[in-house]
């Protein structure tokens, strides 16, 4: 196990101001116990996770080793990446504003890129210590588009190669990688235009430096193939054909089943409702509200709809991206530029489009749009160059501070759950019981993730206390059910029939519901209980009582634990 010093001694007896000490959570957990008792060489299979991360898994072996579970490493680490993705999406996009006609392309590529860094969606990826990959390949996927069009535009052969290597470390960084081509391929076709004699001429010694003084369009097109997209063609064989032989499978991660799913009405109804949630801010919405808009998008014909107008568009934005016979007006540039930066969002959403888009909780999924939401921006940028100056910026201005403002809120929700996370830890005092059942524990807290736990092992509690407050357990953990926190001091009502065995809980306020493997919950039972949802609580029945000596029956209560 790489070394670190546990945190029992002061990461959770403070109350951080900042989101520096949260993120070590879930997921998390489970990353330290894969590495635990593991060696460097661990790396090359992803330390038994399915999928083919190792650059991602390089760096976390380090990071854990050096930062351990003490928050100021990691954050310096995420907030510089985070960063970093904002400078450089700022390059690109002051690219292409650059070539689609934009004299000034300073002013919308900073407020493009301002808009990317203070999205509220992007809390989870900065705070949650297990999102390093979403980072990171955004950054390798951004470096590498930078020096495709370093190349385009007459550079050295040496920024060719050092593109398509980045791509390749991208791929073994995250799936997200594979929309790359996808990205290259049309930001050459349709951000290159040839909208007047000059530009036509300027494009074509573009092209001529990069491909060599060919007479014909048909055989700068031929070399464009041969020298960009045929090594994306090999690379991406070379990375399903190692998928297939190390993983058993052609894709990693959640499976074939999953991101092989080309159903195109659920893509066309998920890249709506990504679309809507940064254009409308729906996440925040009420419940009512925005259930209502996500299940319009799943309607057939709107989605069917969605998707014909996705097609119509494009159409467009191709048949505009050749020769013009005379100069494009004012209001098609406009539009292109608008075009191309939500085509490229709709491209850089294509790895996550068939997946589940979250709506209930706050900050869930975020992480998918992460990169995306870049391209929206810069399409959302263009859009308000349709308006008069002052008005453009008053409503960028307006944009940004709602921005901050939900950004804000989803920092304090990840503030508060650290500390009650801690506090819950710090509590805890019966590593030497047998048997521990913990009857109600807190999931998440408006969405931020706290005990969640997808393992169906009854793992999430135990493993934070080992690793996170250095207080390994030996017993044997039942995590009966957990709920969400919509307050840090949420609680229940509890009572014990001791001669029957039944727990009773009764929720001290409204608004929570039971949840148990990242899924709500209604009846069940196991082998030792039976769960029962009883008006506003529940209710626990024993099939074996009395229990072995030294049993506990615990329930959270706020930030403290009850033992009943």
């Amino acid at each position: 196990m790489p070394s670190w010093r546990p945190c029992s001694s002061h990461w959770y007896t403070c109350c951080t101001r900042r989101t520096a000490q949260a993120g070590f959570v879930t997921d998390f957990t489970g990353l330290l116990h894969r590495l635990d008792g593991a060696t460097f060489g661990g790396v090359w299979t992803c330390f038994g996770f399915p999928a083919m991360h190792q650059v991602t898994n390089f760096f976390l072996y380090f990071f854990v080793k050096w930062f351990g579970v003490g928050g100021i490493g990691w954050y310096l680490v995420f907030t510089s990446l985070h960063v970093a993705n904002g400078f450089m999406g700022f390059v690109l996009a002051k690219k292409i504003f650059a070539k689609n006609g934009q004299s000034r392309p300073f002013v919308p590529a900073l407020m493009a890129s301002l808009l990317f860094l203070l999205s509220p969606y992007q809390a989870e990826v900065v705070v949650w210590r297990v999102c390093f990959n979403f980072l990171f390949c955004t950054l390798l996927m951004l470096g590498s588009l930078l020096f495709l069009l370093k190349y385009l535009e007459g550079k050295k052969t040496v920024h060719l190669l050092v593109s398509h290597g980045l791509f390749v470390v991208a791929l073994f960084t995250f799936e997200l990688a594979l929309a790359l081509p996808l990205l290259a391929l049309a930001l050459y076709f349709l951000s290159l235009p040839k909208a007047t004699s000059e530009s036509r001429m300027a494009t074509k010694r573009d092209a001529e430096v990069a491909f060599g003084n060919d007479k014909s369009d048909k055989e700068r097109i031929r070399k464009i193939w041969q020298k960009i997209m045929l090594p994306y063609a090999l690379l991406l064989l070379i990375y399903f054909l190692l998928n297939k032989l190390i993983l058993g499978g052609w894709a990693g991660h959640y499976g074939e089943a999953v991101h092989l799913n080309f159903d195109l009405r659920i893509i066309a109804a998920n890249c709506l409702k990504y679309f809507t949630k940064y254009l409308l801010f729906w996440r925040e919405w009420p419940h009512g509200g925005k259930e209502w808009l996500v299940l319009f998008f799943e309607k057939p014909a709107v989605a069917w709809s969605g998707l014909a107008v996705g097609l119509l568009a494009v159409s467009w934005l191709i048949k505009t991206s050749g020769r013009y016979k005379t100069s494009p007006t004012l209001v098609a540039k406009k539009l292109r530029l608008a075009g191309i930066g939500w085509l490229l969002f709709f491209l850089a959403l294509a790895p996550v489009a068939n997946l589940y888009v979250a709506y209930v909780l706050n900050g869930e999924n975020d992480r998918y749009g992460y990169l995306p939401s870049l391209f929206f921006f810069i399409g959302l940028v263009a859009l308000l160059d349709f308006f008069p100056r002052w008005l453009r910026n008053g409503l960028f201005a307006a944009w940004l501070v709602v921005s901050i403002f939900f950004l804000q809120k989803m920092t304090v929700y990840w503030h508060q759950s650290a500390r009650i996370v801690s506090s819950l830890l710090a509590d805890f005092r019966w590593q030497d019981a047998p048997e521990v059942y913990v009857l109600a524990s807190p999931e998440n807290l408006h969405g931020v993730p706290m005990f969640k736990d997808f393992s169906r092992e009854n793992l999430a509690l135990k493993h934070a206390l080992r690793y996170l407050a250095d207080k390994p357990a030996a017993g044997d953990f039942y995590q009966v059910a957990q709920f969400n926190l919509t307050a840090p001091t949420d609680g229940f009502t509890a009572s014990r029939d001791s001669t029957t065995g039944i727990f009773r809980l009764q929720f001290k306020q409204w608004g929570n519901w039971w949840w148990l493997y990242g899924m709500g919950l209604g009846d069940y039972q196991t082998a030792q209980y039976r769960f029962r949802t009883d008006g506003n609580g529940c209710r626990v029945e024993m099939k074996q009582w009395p229990p072995k000596p030294g049993a506990v029956f615990i329930v959270a209560q706020g930030d403290r634990w009850e033992e009943i």
